[in-house]
């Protein structure tokens, strides 16, 4: 059985990126940031065994953490930490052009 999965939208807010100015000694982490405002995060939802209640409170503990293992910011994996830096929207629909039809 596949698991089915969520899309979300992430859009990084003006207060993000003063965060990474800031904070950051390298140039090219804080360039790299600042290139792209919004990403498209997916996550697998449900399941046999999960008890997840809050798809969005999920997705968005989720990518604060890989933000941590992606660039060292260590910031708390909250739903309010995430609301202060970023917005997260569902994705209407994903469509995988490379799918057989």
């Amino acid at each position: 059985m596949e698991m089915e999965k969520a899309y979300y939208v992430v859009t990084f807010k003006p207060a993000f990126f003063e965060m990474v100015q800031s904070r950051s000694t390298s140039t090219d982490v804080a360039i790299a940031v600042e290139e792209s405002n919004r990403v498209i995060i997916s996550i697998t939802q449900g399941g046999f065994g999960q008890d997840i209640v809050d798809d969005d409170r999920q997705a968005k503990e989720r990518f604060l953490e890989y933000l941590f293992y992606w660039s060292d910011f260590d910031l708390p994996r909250t739903v309010d930490v995430f609301d202060q830096y970023f917005e997260l929207e569902a994705a209407d629909d994903f469509i995988d052009l490379d799918e057989e039809l």
